[in-house]
């Protein structure tokens, strides 16, 4: 009992991530595990759907980011991606009622427990608070949503209980064997759990150990208590028949439960380590059965004593006793070796018609969609074909392997710097235009406001003419001097004007400079703030990360922050000193402006002087006169100016036409750089944003990927940091378990990929969960042929070197083969076919579960294995009735009515144990609880019927061994034959209760 000590103390561990060599699901597996450490786990889809509007609504948005953040936060997620990204692209259904959340864990399969995978989905919760329902997929849907067998444990022990109780007429003799076979069972599934600590052992290998480990157990423990029950009924000493009980039916036990380990054990030769270690587990399971039964069993015999029979059955429930050759069991003896032609014939045509849906056995895959809706993984699995399609349920994963690294190809490379060099172009003459475009309506401003000027000096003028007529004369000498100061000042004021004109120009340039300056400030200033915040949150991470793998990443991640950082304050400092120059340059214009603002000042208090000199003149009438003169002068020079000025105007005018023309061939290469980067982004965007992903190898890869008949969706590339390594991601049309989806990945290996990559220096390798399994399933069905010649093989030795016969070992291996052909052919009709599936509990939209591929083997090696124990107790007695002297035909009578009834009680044992399973609710375990069920009631008929059939109809024959085969194999004694004297009363007891 240590070994249930140890597994409490260290856990059971179990781990369904297993190797297939040789295959190419595995150089995938292989591939990511090196390159993308955290892909080769697998991704957990957290689906949110809701009946009330769209995930896209605002409260419901917020739910799912809010779930997405705390996911995210979980030490064990090595990433998330949000539905709402831009990475998040696909994630949402088209009706907008489905989302999902593709989860990668950082922790391996082996390292992922239920608190694990329950932290993950826990995490969800605001959405669930939000109204919306939330399922788990992939390996953490697949952790939370392993069905319970109790139930279907605790139904086999009372069915067992029941025949043992009606078998042994006392409720003690019945609690022997069950108290044996839970021992027992204990005992192997604790070293099960050990065994997870040092090889690999899949998850359902303890489901399958508890089906096998409680049915041999119990029927090992009932041949032997049947056996001391029939010794004292004989009149033997208690302690005398537990010693005869434990060499005789003992030895017989430890050499048919070896038969089974041998079975299971041979499974190695497929050389497949899943199915190996389904077979070690199991044989491990038999082994402590086996052991239970020849330890622990003699010595709770020795202890009741003849307390046995207590606490019996009430009368009316007994069998009555019969005589000597009497009941039913000796009359169907009679029966099979008085008409042993007609026995076999019957029981071979019951058992064609079971065989005609073998012909249509196929080797499937495990179907998510066949479990209960009450699963989480189930929920998902329907959420996402409903919202998105069933292949989203099982997608490929297409690992390739480049030669050299990927590159931006050259087209995108092209494209690239075209667009950058456009772009520049266009900046450089939006900056050009606008500034000429300014400078124009200023001009043609200033121009406007000249000539409305000059009309109203013209009018003035005019006026000034005729009132100064009389006057011109006399004012003639001091006109011309005021002209000429007049001309100075106008002069001066039209410098002015200029001066003022240029500072202006230089100030709105220094504004909008300055501007630029503070938006690009602000921009670097943000940056350093976003990067001090992850440096900050990284810091943080540091601390709290214990594996080296994520403490080195966060440490690169943390100094490339730094660099940034530095970058960045570097860059700031630039702008700073670029602004402090900024404003120099705008306190000389300031400066230069006060200076202009003085001289005006100044030319204003002369042209008051003038104004008191004219007033002065005024008074003089000859002055007058002159002045009416220059003043007609000053008229006309006018007018010229403003010819000169719509002169202005026109070339203005075609300038600003000039100008148009130059924005609209702006606009031209501006429709063109949108039209180029919207090549460029559908290229990134094909690429998933990396421009290596433009790589023709890798184009041309997921071009044939995506044009694949059956491919729904292809992901872009996923590309390792050195570009030596990529990964798409291919969505069938099909179900994960559908024959299209294996014929899917079939063509791609087969045609698609290596057309693709022909010429190049990649290789793929299509692998994922789904792949897996069809590698898996193409695996067992090459090597099935050599399990099942191993099998019989050592068998039909193990069988001849204990009964020293060719015919014996030879009718046992037709016979197991006939029967689980037959139980084959029965788990065809009804799961494959889905003949009564709903009658065992299963629910699917197909109405039909594909087999699992290794659940045909697993069932040859079990059936083949107990079939042979029944051959080995029928067996031993006819053999153990020959060495009393009796006749062949006799022997075979009397060793068939001897084992009948404790064959059929040990086969409706095993039925009812291994049928109870089909209760549990993973559909795999379903396939075994019939598909062994059926195998045993066919097996124990096969037993019954054709083996003595058989014997009889070979006579002497059938126990003939060539003497020179007889020489070279060893003599085994099952039942001891030094005990032969002794056994023979409870031997004749035993038939004459039968």
């Amino acid at each position: 009992m240590s070994v249930v000590v140890l597994v409490n103390v260290y856990g059971a561990n179990t781990n369904d991530s297993f190797s297939l060599p040789g295959t190419d699901s595995q150089a995938a597996k292989d591939l990511l595990a090196e390159q993308f450490p955290p892909e080769q786990n697998g991704s957990s889809p957290i689906v949110f759907h809701t009946t009330t509007g769209k995930v896209t609504d605002t409260a419901n948005k917020q739910a799912i980011e809010a779930s997405h953040a705390a996911i995210v936060a979980l030490p064990d997620v090595y990433s998330a991606t949000d539905p709402f990204s831009q990475q998040g692209q696909g994630q949402i259904s088209k009706d907008g009622t489905t989302a999902f959340i593709p989860v990668l864990l950082g922790v391996g399969l082996s390292d992922l427990t239920e608190e694990v995978a329950q932290g993950v989905l826990s995490a969800a919760d605001p959405a669930v608070q939000a109204g919306m329902q939330v399922a788990a997929g992939g390996p953490v849907g697949s952790e939370l949503s392993e069905p319970e067998a109790t139930n279907s444990e605790l139904i086999g022990i009372v069915i067992a209980m029941l025949i043992l109780t009606a078998s042994f007429g006392a409720i003690v003799a019945m609690g022997m064997p069950i108290a044996t076979a839970i021992v027992g069972l204990v005992v192997g599934l604790s070293a099960i759990g050990l065994l997870g600590h040092i090889a690999t052992v899949p998850s359902i290998a303890p489901t399958l150990a508890t089906m096998i480990a409680l049915g041999v157990g119990i029927d090992y423990a009932l041949f032997l208590v049947s056996r001391h029950l029939a010794n004292l009924r004989a009149g033997m000493d208690v302690r005398e028949s537990i010693a005869l009980t434990t060499a005789t039916s003992g030895s017989a036990v430890v050499y048919a439960g070896g038969t089974v380990v041998i079975a299971l054990l041979a499974l190695a030769v497929a050389g497949i380590p899943f199915v190996t270690a389904l077979g070690y587990a199991s044989a491990v399971a038999v082994a402590t059965a086996v052991l239970a039964a020849v330890t622990l069993l003699p010595a709770l015999l020795s202890l009741a004593g003849h307390r046995i029979t207590a606490l019996g059955v009430p009368r009316f429930l007994r069998r009555p006793p019969k005589e000597a050759g009497k009941g039913l069991a000796a009359g169907w003896a009679r029966f099979v070796t008085r008409h042993p032609v007609a026995a076999a014939l019957g029981a071979i045509v019951l058992f064609l018609p079971l065989l005609i849906p073998f012909r249509a056995l196929e080797f499937g895959q495990a179907d998510i969609g066949a479990m209960p809706t009450s699963t989480t993984q189930r929920q998902a699995y329907d959420l996402m074909s409903a919202g998105f399609g069933v292949g989203y349920n099982g997608p490929l994963l297409v690992s390739v392997q480049l030669g050299t690294p990927a590159v931006p190809s050259s087209e995108y490379t092209s494209q690239y710097n075209e667009a950058q060099s456009l772009k520049g172009q266009l900046d450089q003459e939006q900056t050009s235009g606008t500034a000429q475009k300014q400078s124009l309506e200023t001009q043609s401003s200033d121009l406007q406001k000249q000539q409305a000027a000059l009309e109203r000096q013209q009018s003035a003028l005019e006026s000034q003419s005729q009132s100064l007529q009389a006057q011109a004369d006399t004012l003639s000498d001091e006109q011309a001097a005021l002209r000429t100061q007049a001309g100075t000042l106008e002069k001066q004021a039209e410098d002015l004007g200029i001066a003022q004109r240029a500072l202006a120009r230089r100030q709105a340039k220094l504004e909008r400079e300055a501007l630029v300056l503070e938006r690009q400030i602000g921009s670097v200033t943000r940056a350093l703030a976003r990067i001090r915040v992850q440096e900050r949150a990284t810091r943080a991470e540091l601390e709290r990360a214990r594996k080296p793998g994520a403490r080195r990443t966060l440490g690169t991640r943390l100094r490339r922050l730094d660099r940034r950082d530095a970058s960045l304050e570097q860059r700031l400092a630039g702008l700073r000193r670029q602004e402090q120059q900024l404003r120099a340059r705008e306190r000389g214009v300031r400066a230069g402006q006060a200076r202009l603002l003085g001289r005006q000042k100044a030319m204003i208090s002369q042209a008051v002087s003038l104004a008191r000199q004219a007033q002065t003149l005024a008074s003089e009438s000859a002055a007058l006169v002159q002045q009416k003169q220059d003043l007609e002068k000053q008229a006309n020079q006018l007018q010229l100016a403003a010819a000169n000025l719509q002169t202005q105007a026109a070339e203005l005018q075609t300038q600003q036409a000039q100008l148009e023309g130059v924005q609209q061939q702006a606009t031209t290469q501006q429709q063109q750089a949108e039209q180029l980067k919207a090549e460029l982004t559908a290229e990134l965007t094909q690429a998933g944003g990396d421009p290596r992903g433009t790589d023709p190898r890798l184009v041309g890869l997921q071009d044939a990927l995506g044009g694949a008949e059956g491919v729904a969706v292809v992901s872009p590339p996923q590309i390792d940091d050195d570009g030596g390594a990529a990964v798409f991601t291919v969505i069938a049309t099909t179900a994960p378990a559908s024959e299209a989806t294996a014929d899917l990945v079939g063509t791609l290996r087969a045609y698609t990929i290596p057309q693709a990559i022909a010429g190049t220096d990649l290789e793929a390798f299509v692998g994922g969960s789904t792949a897996g399994n069809v590698d898996l399933a193409a695996a067992i069905s090459s090597r099935l042929g050599l399990v099942i010649l191993v099998v019989i093989g050592l068998s039909f030795l193990v069988l001849m070197a204990a009964f020293r016969s060719i015919v014996v070992p030879a009718q046992a291996a037709l016979a197991n083969v006939l029967a689980v052909c037959a139980a084959f052919g029965v788990l065809t009709a009804v799961f494959q076919w889905g003949w009564g599936l709903e009658l065992i509990g299963v629910d699917t939209a197909s109405g039909t579960v594909p087999i699992a591929s290794y659940v045909p083997l697993m069932m040859f090696a079990v059936l083949f294995g107990l079939s042979m124990d029944y051959q080995v107790f029928l067996l031993s007695q006819v053999d153990h009735h020959r060495s009393l002297g009796e006749g062949p035909v006799e022997a075979i009578a009397n060793g068939l009515a001897a084992s009948a009834r404790v064959i059929v009680s040990a086969a409706l044992i095993m039925i009812g144990v291994f049928g109870s399973f089909v209760l549990n609710g993973n559909p795999t375990i379903k396939q075994f609880g019939v598909g062994l069920a059926v195998g045993v009631a066919l097996a124990a008929t096969m037993v019954l019927t054709v083996a003595p059939a058989v014997l009889t109809i070979s006579g002497k024959a059938g126990w003939w061994l060539p003497e020179r085969l007889g020489r070279v194999l060893p003599n085994i004694d099952i039942e001891g034959s030094s005990q032969t004297a002794e056994t023979s009363p409870a031997e004749a007891t035993a038939a004459d209760a039968s």
